[in-house]
């Protein structure tokens, strides 16, 4: 870092402000061999702050730059530490304020090209991209994309498949949006992301079908229906401890089997009242059936045959 550069840090250190233009000076200076130390980093970050808007240039090199220096600079390469989430956070929660929409993304960027990544990272970003689709009372497609990237993010710790805690905030969040005239994608994705939990929760030893229930090959391609992964599914349930995990009651889990076997040899049904009221007494909630909920039904019923007859007998 040249002399120059050190003075405009120091200049917006003591007077809290900067132009784009020397923003991009600096950043273009300190970035040309790579940030090498946490000051420089933090530097940037102090940059960041004081820009009162950034333009897509400043976003994309101040999004590189960090991303880069936690995961090439700092041992262990590709990986985001304990220690590293920690500093990430502290310095994107400035006085506890909540994250913008570019800090959002600069966490994205950082999931997305970790080899792995704490689990708290990956919650917090999950949060906070429910905390804005709640605040603007609609789910529209980038914010829908937003958060398939932070689900994804997910599997970098060692999260095969979509977790409790992803699921209860994709259900808080359909819940604040459920009137409202949000992406198509979002249905779709709420589908795929819970019917993911679902079934690997359901699943009497989902370690021995990873490929299958994993989150990507669930997520990734909307275009692509990973039912064909279970088309035999049907013939399962009769083996194995199906829904022990979801019912903790032997009896319950045997009547869930047959019923889910049972239905799995008939034709796909349309929505029954039955699993749409088993959505509700599953959550507690009294409320009508979402567009989202009936679309994670009939997700289920396309993925695994009789898998809702087995979640109604198992409640």
């Amino acid at each position: 870092m040249d002399q120059d550069t050190k003075a405009m840090l120091e200049r917006v250190a003591k007077l809290g402000e900067v132009s784009e233009s020397d923003a991009l000076r600096i950043i273009n200076d300190t970035y040309k061999d790579g940030i090498v130390s946490r000051g420089e980093a933090e530097a940037l970050f102090r940059l960041n702050d004081v820009l009162k808007t950034a333009d897509s240039q400043w976003s994309s090199r101040f999004h590189e730059a960090i991303k880069d220096f936690l995961l090439t600079r700092e041992a262990p390469e590709g990986w985001v530490t304990d220690e590293e989430a920690d500093w990430l956070l502290t310095h994107i929660q400035v006085n506890g304020d909540k994250p913008g929409l570019d800090e959002i993304d600069l966490l994205i960027s950082v999931l997305r090209h970790a080899d792995g990544a704490p689990q708290k990272l990956a919650y917090f970003t999950l949060d906070a991209i429910s905390e804005r689709i709640i605040v603007a009372g609609v789910a529209n497609l980038n914010m829908v994309e937003r958060m398939r990237y932070a689900l994804y993010a997910g599997a970098g710790d060692g999260g095969l498949w979509v977790t409790q805690y992803e699921a209860a905030v994709l259900f808080k969040t359909n819940d604040a949006i459920a009137g409202a005239r949000n992406a198509s994608t979002w249905n779709d994705l709420f589908a795929r992301a819970v019917g993911n939990h679902l079934l690997a929760r359901a699943h009497p030893e989902p370690t021995t079908v990873e490929t299958a229930l994993a989150r990507e090959a669930w997520l990734s391609d909307t275009s692509v229906n990973p039912g064909g992964l279970f088309a035999r599914m049907g013939t399962s349930f009769g083996s194995g401890n199906w829904f022990e995990s979801v019912t903790h009651n032997a009896e319950k889990a045997a009547k869930a089997r047959q019923a889910a076997a049972d239905a799995a040899l008939r034709d796909a049904e349309v929505v029954t009242e039955m699993e749409a009221d088993w959505l509700v007494r599953r959550l507690q909630w009294d409320k009508k059936i979402s567009q989202a909920e009936i679309c994670l039904i009939e997700f289920l019923k396309a993925e695994a045959p009789g898998f809702t007859q087995g979640l109604v007998a198992a409640s």
